[in-house]
């Protein structure tokens, strides 16, 4: 809000004074929230009636909604047309963005992801389009600082921009966004919008509770332990109480339930009752991968399964021109594989054999244009399916198409699997607005899809929406829900209470976690606590590493690695040795790696002499202390080795630093901080080394990374990138991670 003029000022000189000012239709109702359609004037000539008639819709609905028609240019005539209406009244609550709006393309930002880390500086290996996020915090989150880079002259939609170091590191959404942008990019693209928007009209005038839903959890994901299934559960349980009533539906699919689960996924997508649907799975732009491969019962399927693995692993090698005859050897020497293993890799019927059982694993956009989805809502939660720069993308091809759906949430790039995928998601069944939820997201990939305006039936007459909005900034108001029992609303309380009030509000977080019963009102309890890093939260983890929530557990061992505290080793060996998850077993040997490795050898040792004698005792050891040397070698022997090593290449250097934001091991900053302030060191690596280290914005030792970045920040001596990357580490630092969970 308080950069508008000077970026209007901005916006003038880069776009002269020629451009065409947008056509802006104002709402017909007045109520006490607005929305915005944001339409380019081809589409608008084509279908406005559609668009006119969605309008309406929205409006009979309960908002005021502006029709904004403009020859879209660039980014910042959006960005600005948008500012404008937020300052009128009512309130704007949220944007829709139709058809051919320009697409933000943001650089350095990698810190407000989930989990995207590509090279950005090595555009042979990685072209801008691939190391660039898509993403509409562009449009709504207004103090987010941008410098424009440049258009992309393949795609004239795209346009590149640095997050600047002087503004926010943090995403804080004012509004809440989405795109309507069919999978396709040709003259189909006008009727499938239109469509779409009456779609949405016709359904806005049902009465539609959520009542019936289906999750699936995929292959891989979250290192397929069923105890992390099981906790997802148990909070959709907290979220949805009304789901598990008579007359209601859930059905909770797993990967392994059924070798033809594919077929009985797109059945159940297929229902015109569903309301929603959540994926929780890896994906790519065009499929979603649900299901591995289908355990061997035989010795011949045995067989079969590796002689499939070997003529993919040929046809690989031939696809990027490399040596056929070596790929073979390499896998007759390593394993002993007899030659005619191979037979038949490049035989049509083979080829076309595997192929088939291959598409039986996943779902793939022509599967999804043999059905009329029916869930109005999905979650993709899955790599790659929003990404909405590519024709097709899956997300459009579930939208724009013959069945009901009506809105997804997708992601433009990459994400992390150990997200909070479902944080107040619960509040959709109390009739929020999609749109309202998604604000509450804080990540640069997280998009939505199709109508954000859309909202199931309330099961009674309290309006969430205006209570919500109305009540945005009433500490008060939020306090009294805190007793609410509703854990949903407790949750949503705890949230508000904590944003209003800050770190005042540690000792209600500490009573909350320690008392309320709901694990999703915990989950929030100390997540929040993490946002603050004060000593409350490091001094709540010992103890809630053993709380019956597996998310609870598996973040927190997570936050100890980072928080990097030495007397949190025992507690850690003990928790990855005894606890039933695989996912919090690994991320707690990660975290004690992450805090000394060679500390963490000795207590695997000692640890597991102490416990009573199993069969497995030895080879268990020998499994944890080996790994840990492994670990120990890769980061004296490899990377720190490759970083402090001046006669290597730089971008070999730069490659062992980028590690470490992943690897954010306690020991590496003082190396970090040696070369980032050594005037004899390449520049891009002083940046690079940088970089890293605003990764560490839970270490308990973060303040002298704070001081250092400050004082090289204002060094006149130092090239003007080095004192920008130290300036946007210092706030990094300060700030604090975009989202606790995902540091």
């Amino acid at each position: 809000m308080k950069k508008r003029t000077a970026f209007s000022g901005l916006l003038l000189l880069a776009l002269g004074a020629a451009v065409a000012a947008p056509t802006v239709k104002p709402p017909t109702k007045k109520h006490t929230s607005a929305f915005a359609i944001i339409v380019d004037s081809e589409t608008y000539n084509r279908i406005g009636k559609a668009v006119d008639r969605y309008r309406d819709a929205v409006e009979t609905d309960g908002l005021s909604a502006y029709i904004v028609i403009g020859e879209w240019k660039r980014p910042e005539e959006v960005r600005q047309s948008i500012l404008d209406l937020a300052d009128k009244q009512p309130p704007l609550e949220g944007v829709v963005l139709i058809g051919d709006i320009p697409i933000p393309m943001i650089r350095d930002a990698q810190h407000l992801t989930s989990a995207f880390k590509m090279d950005q500086d090595n555009p042979k290996r990685f072209p801008m389009i691939e190391s660039s996020v898509p993403s509409d915090r562009y449009y709504d989150d207004w103090d987010l600082q941008f410098t424009f880079i440049k258009q992309d002259s393949a795609y004239p939609l795209l346009f590149y921009y640095s997050l600047d170091a002087a503004g926010p590191q943090r995403i804080g959404k004012e509004i809440y966004s989405a795109r309507i942008q069919p999978p396709v990019d040709d003259e189909r693209k006008y009727q499938m919008i239109a469509d779409f928007l009456l779609r949405a009209v016709a359904e806005k005038k049902q009465q539609n509770p959520l009542n019936h839903a289906l999750t699936f959890a995929g292959h891989g994901y979250n290192s397929e332990s069923l105890s992390a299934w099981e906790g997802e559960l148990l909070t959709l349980r907290e979220q949805f109480p009304r789901l598990y009533r008579l007359g209601a539906k859930i059905k909770n699919l797993y990967h392994t339930m059924d070798n033809e689960l594919k077929e009985i996924v797109l059945l159940e997508l297929s229902d015109p009752e569903l309301d929603l649907a959540i994926f929780h799975a890896h994906g790519a732009e065009d499929r979603q991968y649900l299901l591995g491969e289908a355990p061997a019962v035989s010795i011949d399927q045995r067989v079969e399964s590796i002689q499939a693995f070997l003529r993919s692993k040929l046809r690989t090698a031939e696809r990027r021109k490399q040596s056929i005859a070596e790929a073979k050897l390499y896998y007759m020497q390593q394993y002993d594989i007899p030659l005619s293993w191979f037979a038949g890799s490049f035989e049509d019927s083979v080829q076309v054999a595997d192929s088939l059982a291959e598409a039986k694993l996943d779902i793939h956009i022509s599967d999804i244009e043999k059905i009329a989805p029916g869930a109005r809502m999905i979650v993709f939660d899955e790599c790659f399916n929003g990404a909405f720069i590519r024709d097709p993308y899956i997300a459009g091809s579930y939208l724009f198409n013959d069945g009901r759906t009506l809105v997804g949430i997708g992601n433009s790039v990459n994400v992390a699997q150990d997200v909070w995928a479902n944080e107040l998601m619960g509040l959709i069944a109390y009739g929020v607005r999609i749109g309202l939820w998604h604000r509450t997201r804080s990540y640069l990939e997280s998009h939505l899809f199709g109508d954000p305006t859309f909202h199931f039936t309330a099961p009674d007459d309290n309006d969430w929406n205006r209570r919500w909005l109305d009540h945005f900034s009433d500490s008060n108001f939020w306090r009294s829900q805190l007793d609410s029992p509703e854990p949903e609303l407790r949750n949503l309380a705890v949230t508000m209470c904590d944003r209003i009030e800050g770190e005042a509000f540690t000792d209600e977080l500490l009573k909350i976690y320690r008392s309320d019963p709901a694990f999703i009102v915990r989950i929030q309890a100390i997540r929040r606590l993490a946002h603050h890093r004060n000593a409350a939260f490091m001094d709540l983890l010992p103890t809630a590493i053993s709380d019956p929530c597996e998310f609870i557990r598996r973040c927190s061992v997570a936050w100890m690695g980072d928080v990097g505290r030495e007397d949190y080793l025992p507690l850690l060996v003990r928790q990855l040795l005894m606890d039933p998850s695989a996912r919090v077993s690994f991320r707690g040997k990660f975290a004690m790696e992450k805090i000394d490795i060679q500390k963490a050898t000795e207590l695997y040792a000692s640890e597991v002499d102490a416990m009573p004698d199993i069969a497995s005792k030895n080879r268990l050891k020998d499994i944890l202390v080996r790994s840990a040397e492994r670990s120990q070698e890769w980061l004296s022997k490899d990377l720190l080795n490759r970083l402090q090593n001046d006669s290597l290449e730089v971008r070999k250097r730069i490659g062992a630093v980028r590690t470490f934001r992943n690897y954010r091991f306690q020991s590496v900053p003082p190396v970090l901080i040696r070369i980032a302030g050594a005037a004899n060191e390449p520049e891009v690596l002083r940046v690079a080394c940088l970089e890293a280290l605003g990764w560490y914005t839970l270490s308990a030792s973060r303040q002298p990374l704070i001081d250092f970045c400050e004082k090289l920040s204002q060094d006149s001596l130092a090239p003007e990138t080095v004192r920008l990357e130290a300036l946007k580490t210092r706030n990094r630092l300060i700030q604090g991670p975009n989202d606790s969970i995902t540091p």
